[in-house]
């Protein structure tokens, strides 16, 4: 009998080998399969006492040894199986990366502005929070009205009045956009930072291509 998830296995299950016949044991104690293609769980009618017990001495040489055996008889065959799995495993992480890549973009733009410029490592999540409260500027001047980027200024020329010690610009955005909503525009109204200078290296890069290949 196979289950969907392991939440779906019984509590408690009987052992059937020689050595405790009927025995009720929990869940835990039970050997547990999962089959990789379907991806569901069956339950072995032996416990893991009694499965390593069998398992040792004589019988996990001969595994062991048949096995190298094998390998060394059918070579080609193991580098291919291998070399195959190695290559489903790296398409299947790299299908992931993309993915998460585009579902959370502008979230991983905004942590690596506050990783690059400050060093300040968020989370993902924190990240998101800050896409949907300040927009995808965020901490950038772009996202800035007209009475934000005076405030900044403000800021910026109090400090250097005061002797107190300056913080960087991208600091003081940071504290204009927590400060108050007409401060920043709206995140739905904000244009993506950054679109044309984009733009211009890949028509740059294709350029170099072009001119790498002519010559």
């Amino acid at each position: 009998m196979r289950f969907k998830t392991r939440a779906d296995l019984p509590a408690t299950a009987t052992c059937n080998s020689k050595a405790c016949v009927g025995k009720e044991k929990p869940i835990s104690e039970m050997v547990v399969v999962r089959h990789r293609k379907t991806g569901e769980f069956s339950l072995r009618r032996r416990c893991k006492e009694c499965h390593n017990d069998s398992e040792r001495g004589h019988r996990r040489e001969y595994k062991t040894k048949y096995l190298q055996r094998w390998r060394r008889h059918n070579a080609e065959l193991n580098r291919s199986y291998w070399k195959q799995s190695q290559q489903e495993n790296r398409e299947k992480i790299n299908a992931n990366a993309r993915r998460r890549v585009r579902k959370h973009h502008h979230a991983i733009l905004i942590q690596g502005r506050l990783r690059r410029r400050l060093g300040m490592s968020v989370t993902l999540a924190e990240a998101r929070q800050m896409l949907r409260t300040f927009g995808p500027c965020y901490p950038t001047r772009f996202g800035l009205t007209p009475s934000g980027l005076r405030e900044c200024e403000r800021i910026r020329a109090a400090l250097r009045r005061s002797g107190s010690k300056m913080i960087s610009a991208i600091e003081i955005r940071m504290m204009v956009y927590a400060d108050q909503e007409n401060f920043f525009i709206k995140p739905s109204a904000q244009k993506i930072p950054y679109q044309a200078a984009a733009e211009s290296l890949r028509r740059w890069q294709a350029e170099q291509r072009e001119k790498r290949k002519a010559a």
